[in-house]
């Protein structure tokens, strides 16, 4: 049968809902602690029949020594008396008490209709017997020449259940309201924000990232409205980051789209001479254009994401291979390139990331330095943290423009290098998905830069075993590499 809307609602998970069952389950739990208590005393009692030993005793200590027809009479008014209780109370079994009195010698002065004819009871105390085919508990005491015998039915264990179940049913049924009430209107007003709060939210235009200012009073719903608002701030910054990286790369853009389109222009119209002069203009412009594409796309990757997955690896290895991916770039302008490093460095790294941050530095290190310039990278690990600096000896930076240099598409005065300018700001996203910070310095002998990188570092399972005890440096792209 397919549910109706109604039922579909009833379905749906609701934090009322659970609270009473919550409380059923609350309630059924105290059931089964009360019936468990109810039924060690009742164990308790049956083990020693205390109750029923001191009604004999009070009983046989109330007749009077010598009086017969005295005593046959409170014996009698006794067991009236109990037996008319007995029908009126809840017990498990209606039948009726049984007493019987003998004197010390033997003599029945006194007995119940089913204990006439049975033998006399043996001594004081209290035991199980058998009368007319039924058990009773019989407890006997003796006092003032007078034996007196109380039996009352023996109960079995489970009919017990049942007399507990009622005996509890009524409090529990009338206790169960006065409990359900109170928690019930204290969750239905306890959600009454938050369902203000789902009302403000749907009323809110879609370019609404103003703060919700609920003022909720709940000291429990307070981080929540904190929380949401905290999330429509960054909404709003990303929104505004967004907006601002499409106008800056549909502004970038025109530039190398404009260059391309004359060169094209230049192809088509050039003679046979000028068509290999052409040609490799109008590849060097569609290379610049390709190469602002892929750094747009890979800031984009970058920006706001979250921490990239992160993988074993060893670093030294893995900066290698980015070094020996720059060497011919380095190497046609004449840089010398090298590497410092341990033999080895294990660790658990965002490899995406990092590759970002060593591949744009040294790209930008090849980009502004001038031929013959050296470039020295060195890599360490250490108190969990991983150092990693670029440094060369070219024209360097000036102050004024370090606080700059990491800004979107900003490429310092009077610099002749080719480029769109997003390098630095390829790092600086790298290093905030990596949870690093990057900071200038001087650089090779007094002159250039020096970027140094710091990461938190996480090292393999075989950092102790992998550390070498000395750097080792190896030149890796220039004219003197080997």
């Amino acid at each position: 049968m397919k549910p109706t809307a109604a039922m579909r609602v009833w379905l749906q998970p609701s934090l009322a809902r659970r609270l009473v069952l919550a409380l059923l389950v609350a309630f059924g739990l105290a059931w089964c602690a009360l019936m468990v208590e109810s039924y060690l005393n009742f164990r308790r009692e049956v083990s020693d029949l205390h109750g029923l030993a001191a009604v004999a005793q009070v009983l046989a200590e109330t007749l009077p020594a010598g009086d017969e027809r005295t005593a046959v009479a409170i014996v009698q008014a006794s067991e009236s008396q109990f037996n008319a209780h007995r029908r009126r109370a809840p017990v498990p079994d209606p039948r009726d008490m049984l007493f019987r009195l003998d004197d010390l010698q033997g003599h029945t002065a006194h007995a119940s209709p089913l204990l006439q004819g049975e033998p006399a009871p043996g001594g004081p105390g209290h035991a199980t017997v058998r009368v007319a085919g039924r058990d009773y508990w019989s407890a006997v005491h003796e006092a003032r020449g007078w034996r007196v015998q109380v039996l009352t039915p023996a109960i079995d264990d489970l009919a017990m259940v049942p007399f507990f179940n009622a005996e509890l049913l009524r409090p529990m049924l009338i206790a169960f309201p006065f409990v359900l009430l109170p928690a019930w209107l204290a969750v239905r007003r306890g959600l009454r924000p938050l369902r203000e709060l789902s009302h403000a939210v749907q009323a809110r235009a879609p370019d609404d990232f103003s703060p919700l200012a609920l003022r909720l009073r709940y000291a429990e719903l307070q981080p929540l409205e904190a929380a949401f608002d905290a999330l429509l701030e960054r909404a709003r910054l990303g929104l505004q980051r967004e907006k601002g990286f499409v106008q800056d790369a549909a502004h970038e853009l025109r530039t190398p789209l404009a260059v391309v389109a004359a060169q094209a222009h230049r192809l088509a119209h050039a003679g046979a001479d000028e068509r290999p002069a052409a040609q490799h203009a109008l590849e060097r412009a569609v290379a610049r254009a390709s190469h602002l594409v892929q750094q747009l796309l890979t800031l984009a990757a970058l920006d706001g994401s979250g921490a990239g997955q992160a993988r074993a690896v060893d670093l030294v290895e893995e900066a290698r291979a980015i070094l020996i991916a720059v060497a011919p770039r380095a190497g046609e302008r004449g840089i010398e390139v090298s590497f410092e490093s341990p033999d080895q460095l294990p660790a658990r790294l965002d490899m995406a990331a990092f590759h970002s941050v060593l591949e744009n530095l040294l790209n930008n290190a090849c980009a502004y330095c001038p031929p013959g310039s050296r470039v020295v990278v060195a890599l360490q690990g250490e108190g969990g943290r991983l150092r990693l600096t670029v440094a060369d000896d070219g024209p360097g930076i000036a102050p004024p423009e370090r606080q700059r240099v990491f800004e979107r598409f900003y490429r310092g005065a009077g610099t002749a290098a080719s480029g769109a300018g997003l390098g630095l700001s390829i790092v600086r996203q790298a290093l905030d998905r990596l949870h690093g910070h990057i900071a200038l310095g001087p650089g090779l002998d007094g002159a250039g830069v020096g970027f140094t990188v710091e990461l938190p570092w996480q090292a393999g399972a075989a950092e102790a075993g992998a550390r070498a005890d000395g750097a080792t440096a190896a030149a890796v792209a220039g004219p003197s590499a080997a």
